[in-house]
């Protein structure tokens, strides 16, 4: 099938290091939510720069230090790094996916999911008139399973707006949307599978939902730990032992 035209950048919200995951918190203690956060977010990006046809990825958040720290190893060459400037005043060697990747501050005034969405929208089309038409695709940052193949499958959709459902077929775990539909209003939250598709019918749009593993399970909860294939939960696992050993 033919892509869709568009250059397809993907927006990542990603609110800070301290206030997520507060359902895990009878297993995680702050210190421990933190590094699933960071973990998952970088899982999430590194998915979205390995994917073809993603040209880059904008993570809006509200706490640039700490996603910064959170995604070091995508920007940094840590072996290159400890190699080439060890105790030197060097700086640090960057990848070759650096340059794909920006952070950016969420406003204040304009707090919330969908702000955020929308903030990154703005980042992701001010240099449309120049470098040509921007595809939009949104992606949540607590997807451990999300492949590149997940991706691509999404992008080959033939639809205007395509939306990647959760587990339980309400939410919206990711959101491909056409070049062009600036007038589309992001409907993050409860019950969003329904509100994205709706909104698209309100514009005329053509709306497809998708279900795959990969883009179904994110990770709030000790059952969405248990759901996950077991690859992605011994990723998970080495950062974060507690949710690994919780029932050894």
């Amino acid at each position: 099938m033919p892509a869709r035209p568009g250059r397809v950048v993907a927006v990542v919200p990603l609110r800070d290091g301290s206030s997520g995951k507060s359902r895990l918190a009878h297993v995680l203690d702050r210190a421990a939510r933190s590094r699933l956060i960071a973990v998952l977010a970088r899982h999430v990006v590194r998915t979205l720069l390995a994917s073809e046809g993603v040209e880059r990825v904008v993570v809006v958040t509200s706490d640039p230090r700490f996603t910064w720290r959170a995604l070091r190893d995508v920007v940094v060459d840590e072996s290159a790094d400890a190699a080439g400037s060890a105790g030197s005043d060097a700086l640090p060697l960057l990848t070759d996916e650096a340059d794909r990747l920006r952070i950016v501050l969420q406003p204040a005034d304009r707090p919330g999911l969908n702000a955020a969405v929308e903030v990154g929208r703005e980042i992701a089309t001010q240099d449309a008139p120049a470098a040509g038409p921007v595809r939009l695709l949104v992606a949540h940052a607590d997807l451990p399973a999300l492949t590149p193949e997940d991706v691509a499958a999404l992008l080959a959709e033939d639809a205007a707006v395509v939306v990647a459902t959760d587990r339980a077929g309400s939410g919206t775990n990711l959101l491909a949307l056409d070049a062009g539909v600036e007038a589309f209003r992001f409907r993050f939250g409860a019950d969003s599978r329904a509100a994205h598709v709706a909104e698209a019918e309100r514009l005329g749009l053509r709306a497809v939902v998708v279900h795959r593993p990969g883009t179904a399970v994110d990770l709030d909860t000790v059952e969405d730990w248990d759901e996950l294939p077991a690859n992605a939960r011994a990723a998970v696992g080495l950062h974060v032992p507690a949710l690994r050993d919780r029932e050894a």
